[in-house]
């Protein structure tokens, strides 16, 4: 130990600080340090866990509430908005991007910017 960590008290201060609450609950850590520290930390990170779970799950709630709501009506119109699917169709319609009339072209430079040709 270092002295800079030990405070120096006379007699009768000393007394005096093993007499107040903070004395007296520095004697009880030093012997046995789980049960006056350990514990209590523990217990508060576990009932803060489950403090805190009703806003998480509020949180959540509020987030399935918004995806899951979907009136008759809603659902009539993404039934008939969408277009009817035919597996043959797609598959000749992707066949036929190949054979489109396209050429690369190269995009335009802005002025003073390099080309980077090798």
């Amino acid at each position: 130990m270092s002295f800079e960590t030990r405070k120096f008290r006379s007699r009768k201060e000393q007394l005096a600080f093993e007499a107040s609450m903070a004395g007296k609950y520095q004697k009880l850590l030093k012997k046995n340090p789980f049960l006056y520290f350990g514990l209590p930390f523990c217990s508060m990170i576990v009932l803060g866990s489950y403090w805190l779970s009703t806003f998480t799950e509020v949180r959540y709630q509020r987030h399935d509430r918004r995806i899951q709501e979907l009136n008759e009506d809603d659902l009539v119109k993404l039934a008939s908005n969408g277009r009817k699917f035919d597996l043959k169709e797609e598959y000749y319609r992707l066949q036929g991007l190949g054979e489109q009339d396209w050429e690369p072209v190269r995009v335009p430079r802005l002025e003073g910017e390099s080309e980077n040709v090798w």
